[in-house]
């Protein structure tokens, strides 16, 4: 998958820092849509995972808001470039299929379901 960052530094750290917060909230939604359905060791891997990724999340958002600071005109051309190519996640290319079978346990199942079709 290429995110249309064209090997430029500006357009990597921008393209990261949206990336980290989609993952963040995705994370995190599957450990609340996994406690809900009652697997708490899911539950408390996700939640572990969604830590780590608002950690990331706030690193690269340092990062973007330094480059808006020295460099202001070059990080916004990166900022309305990236929004201009509507900024696609690599976990739209997943697939979720209606085969319960797919999975070991229902609870997975559903919960990457949801999670897949929410907006």
């Amino acid at each position: 998958m290429d995110p249309g960052t064209e090997n430029n530094p500006y357009l990597g750290f921008v393209y990261t820092s949206f990336q980290e917060r989609t993952t963040f909230i995705s994370h995190g939604n599957t450990a609340r849509l996994a406690k809900e359905g009652g697997d708490p060791m899911l539950a408390r891997i996700c939640g572990t995972i969604a830590s780590d990724e608002k950690r990331h999340e706030n690193t690269y958002a340092r990062i973007v808001e330094k480059l808006l600071e020295v460099d202001p005109t070059a990080a916004m051309m990166a900022i309305v470039d990236l929004m201009n190519k509507k900024i696609t996640m690599p976990a739209h290319l997943m697939y979720v299929g209606h085969d319960p079978r797919l999975f070991s346990t229902p609870l997975i199942y559903i919960v990457i379901h949801k999670i897949a079709n929410e907006k």
